[in-house]
């Protein structure tokens, strides 16, 4: 049994040095949504592989991916994704998926914002009525995704810090407590609202799939920059991300009944 043991602890330590780690710098939507718990174990080699999921906002990850600190990054901000390539950051870059931007509110909906044709015709209304509004207010794609919302109606949110516009800095999970706590509304991705729970009298007043498209994008990190990265098995788990079997599994996904993201 002793001799048993023996060898049980070294096999176990063997397959641990052998197998491969890959590190995905991941905007927290994708990881909240529930996507990769889904996704991930069906790529073919997952049990060969020791694949790992660093979930932050889109800013802190390309960050993180600029500090050699993981292999793939998978993302919500074109300009930024588009930024980092230029400056040497990544190798490929392919659109993996989207979905859509909604705002959500009290059912009651205070501002009246809910027949509105344009996603800033929403915010003139929220800011003229002075209704709470949550913000992440951190350097992800969801925020940045508002304030080019806000900058197309001349407000300067910020101006109006801690009266109705409540900034958080915090993730989407966390400023949607917030919004619910303080009967606001809020600017988020739809996937993140379809798995979120504490709904209670909250619900999706204001969508726009062509103006408020929420696109993702996978990028390949420079290996040749950060040689701490095992080139093969990475470019192995990007190429099957962007196949034809890993996109019909993504838009297999479902929470509730409905389809999260979408393919080009």
């Amino acid at each position: 049994m002793k001799n048993l043991s023996i060898f049980f602890l070294c096999s176990v330590a063997f397959l641990h040095v052998s197998a491969s780690e890959i590190i995905i710098q991941s905007t927290s939507s994708t990881r909240d949504s529930g996507l990769y718990e889904f996704l991930l174990p069906k790529y073919p080699s997952y049990d060969q592989t020791n694949i790992k999921v660093v979930a932050v906002g889109t800013g802190q990850a390309i960050v993180n991916a600029k500090n050699c600190d993981g292999d793939l990054l998978i993302v919500h901000d074109k300009q930024r994704e588009l930024d980092f390539m230029r400056q040497g950051y990544g190798i490929k870059r392919h659109s993996l998926m989207f979905n859509d931007y909604i705002i959500v509110g009290p059912s009651d909906d205070p501002a009246k914002i809910k027949n509105s044709i344009y996603p800033e015709d929403v915010f003139t209304l929220i800011a003229a009525k002075k209704s709470n509004f949550i913000s992440r207010s951190d350097s992800s794609g969801t925020h940045s995704a508002e304030i080019s919302i806000w900058n197309k109606t001349q407000i300067n949110p910020s101006l109006f810090s801690g009266q109705w516009y409540i900034e958080t800095g915090q993730g989407m999970g966390p400023s949607l407590n917030i919004a619910i706590a303080k009967n606001a509304y809020i600017f988020t991705d739809r996937s993140s609202w379809l798995k979120f729970k504490n709904k209670k009298e909250h619900r999706i007043l204001y969508s726009n799939k062509d103006k408020l498209k929420n696109e993702y994008g996978i990028i390949l990190i420079n290996y040749n920059r950060c040689k701490n990265i095992d080139r093969i098995n990475v470019s192995k788990l990007y190429n099957w991300l962007i196949s034809d079997s890993a996109k019909s599994l993504i838009t297999d996904y479902s929470i509730n009944g409905n389809q999260v993201f979408y393919i080009d």
